[in-house]
């Protein structure tokens, strides 16, 4: 399975719905307006604000921050979203940005938008919507998913923000989580060799080395390196080209990012959600960011650890089949549950 299949396989996952979840959340408890952003190059791009179908006062607010992968976040009817579960369940209206080149947003598409440039999209996009009148401009929170966990503390910094909170994305640095997905990889494939693991990663650590540090394309990496050869197309992710299906210059930048800090410099309420079975991210990923803010900032930051779960948030028997992706109990409840009981509380803050 391509890596970019493999988030659309997750995404429709965490869209999917449970006979229990249908009778209590429906597409029909919201209602979407789809409004324009114009970034500073003069695009327009798609954005969708909705909000539960009864309310009628401005209100709290989701900003949401999708993952890597190129697939568009606008609503679908009879489907719902994990994040349209939460704005229902806590009560809050629900910004999304369509990303560059996707959807009905113009531009060169996402697989060629960078990382710098997606974070100043939607650093203008909250700009320009945070005023919208189904939203409380006060109580706006951002939410990432995935790499979008990345993504949030970099839109929410110098932004009048109630809090945020992220699932699926850590605070190490780029170079670590890829050699964490990479270690992931050869310890939980169903090829597994564990007398091959202590060389390749040994490969994969020079080959990331000269790759995300050195800002060098796979080919010249290759023929710099001829004992690097096969690694790139080893990686999970590189058959969805240039990788994950977004810039090699996505990357390079991403692995510039001093993340820490960015959480670091936040003065807000955070909330870190880790799945047990996590397949791409680390648990230290994430503890970092609630150690950190909660050192800096005492009681500020909430953890919430789901038990068996992966990445998608499917409930799994144990960490290989999490990994494969087999199986796996839809619980949309373990996360609703506690993150919106976080958000109800984020509301009633007085700011």
């Amino acid at each position: 399975m391509t890596y970019t299949n493999l988030f659309l396989t997750i995404a429709a996952l965490m869209l999917g719905l449970s006979c229990t979840a249908r009778a209590q959340t429906t597409p029909e408890n919201l209602v979407h307006e789809r409004v324009t952003v114009t970034t500073s190059e003069g695009l327009a791009l798609a954005a969708y604000i909705s909000r539960p179908a009864d309310a009628s006062d401005p209100l709290p607010a989701i900003f949401f921050t999708q993952a890597v992968a190129c697939y568009s976040i606008a609503p679908v009817s009879g489907r719902i979203a994990m994040e349209e579960r939460l704005a229902i369940a806590s009560n809050y209206a629900l910004i999304r940005l369509e990303r560059s080149g996707t959807g009905l947003s113009e531009g060169s598409g996402c697989n060629a938008l960078d990382y710098d440039t997606e974070v100043r999209h939607y650093r203008e996009a909250f700009d320009q919507l945070s005023s919208h009148p189904w939203v409380d401009q006060d109580r706006i929170v951002i939410m990432g998913s995935s790499l979008g966990s990345t993504v949030a503390p970099l839109v929410a910094l110098g932004k009048r923000v109630a809090g945020v909170v992220v699932q699926g994305g850590g605070a190490l640095t780029y170079l670590e989580r890829m050699l964490h997905f990479d270690r992931l990889q050869l310890e939980r494939q169903a090829e597994f060799r564990p007398e091959e693991i202590d060389a390749e990663m040994r490969r994969r650590m020079e080959f990331h080395r000269q790759y995300l540090l050195g800002k060098m394309e796979p080919a010249q990496i290759e023929e710099q390196f001829p004992a690097l050869a096969g690694v790139w197309e080893s990686l999970v992710g590189t058959s969805e080209a240039p990788h994950y299906g977004r810039p090699y210059s996505w990357h390079w930048q991403a692995a510039d990012k001093d993340w820490l800090s960015a959480w670091a410099a936040l003065n807000v309420p955070v909330m870190v959600v880790y799945a047990e079975f996590e397949q791409f991210e680390s648990r230290h990923g994430h503890r970092v960011i609630v150690d950190t803010v909660n050192r800096l900032r005492p009681a500020t930051a909430t953890w919430l650890e789901i038990p068996q779960a992966g990445h998608g948030l499917r409930i799994y028997s144990d960490a290989l089949s999490a990994y494969a992706w087999e199986g796996g109990e839809s619980r949309p409840e373990l996360f609703v549950g506690p993150v919106s009981a976080w958000l109800s509380k984020i509301a009633k803050r007085d700011h």
